[in-house]
């Protein structure tokens, strides 16, 4: 397995203002642990938002755009293809956007599904600066009642742990294809802090802010592990060995959790190329159509 740490310190790509971050962090936080695991709390719930790739582009700009009232929030709802065939749905990750799906769509319309996807709580389109699991699962619920029911899914890194969770809230998916998901809370809590490279003091103060804001059962209730231990329907789980955003093992632990799901290993694909590869989108569209 990786050295995902010392990939991602070494990351030539790694934004400036990260690095900055990061460097603050670091060399400060030891002695202001309370304030900087304050500021690090808020990082936590903030979004990042990335251009839309021009590889992206036709497919953002074929879609059918609706603007769909999720509780006050305006969500950036994509559909592509005949509305009266099967849906799938797709869920992206952290910091994600719907279009991520492009390299699916046309051997998902050709398989005869209508394909649906969106842009989460503050991701691409849809407006806001911080969001949360459990506010992105309600816009799931939410999409599910004005769009399903849907006949199959398949998702992006925490969009898996977000539908897995969504789907314990009487969302019913006959089949699901997770790329790359994270297993547990805890997971995800060890990536920011590494992605912030927060000394442990500082991260003690985050968990004790996260506590007392939302309480001990949560991290566990919204784990992946947990919550696909309770679903019945039949799952695909697909997780690269060269992933340095989350481990391989992660997706082995969701496929041994999940009573029917079954684990592919792809090698070389990293976390991002998964999403184009070929032989992953045959694997995902042949899963889907039963």
């Amino acid at each position: 397995m990786p050295d995902i740490e010392a990939q991602q310190k070494k990351n030539p790509h790694m934004p400036f203002a990260l690095r900055i971050m990061r460097f603050i962090f670091s060399t400060i936080g030891p002695f202001f642990p309370e304030y900087l695991g304050k500021l690090a709390y808020e990082f936590w719930f903030s979004t990042q938002r990335y251009k839309t790739p021009t590889k992206e582009l036709p497919s953002k700009n074929s879609a059918a755009i609706e603007i769909m009232d999720a509780h006050g929030l305006p969500v950036h709802i994509y559909k592509w293809g005949d509305m009266s065939a099967p849906k799938v749905l797709f869920a992206h990750g952290w910091s994600g956007r719907g279009t991520q799906c492009a390299f699916f769509i046309e051997p998902l319309l050709q398989a005869g599904f209508q394909v649906i996807s969106f842009d989460g709580p503050a991701h691409g389109e849809t407006p806001g600066k911080q969001t949360s699991i459990l506010q992105f699962a309600d816009v799931i619920l939410e999409i599910e009642k004005q769009y399903g029911p849907f006949d199959a899914a398949f998702t992006h890194s925490f969009g898996g742990m977000l539908l897995a969770y969504a789907m314990t809230l009487n969302m019913d998916i006959k089949r699901v294809v997770c790329i790359c998901p994270p297993d547990t809370f805890d997971t995800i809590f060890k990536g920011f802090q590494r992605t912030l490279d927060l000394p442990d003091v500082v991260m003690q103060a985050v968990n004790s802010k996260f506590y007392a804001t939302h309480g001990f059962r949560l991290r566990e209730a919204i784990s992946t592990i947990t919550t696909v231990k309770t679903l019945s329907n039949q799952a695909l789980i697909i997780h690269d060995e060269n992933d340095t955003e989350v481990p391989l093992n992660c997706g082995k632990h969701v496929a041994d959790a999940w009573p029917n799901a079954r684990f592919i290993k792809t090698s070389g694909l990293g976390h991002r190329r998964i999403m184009r590869d070929r032989d992953v989108i045959k694997k995902t569209v042949d899963f889907l159509t039963g």
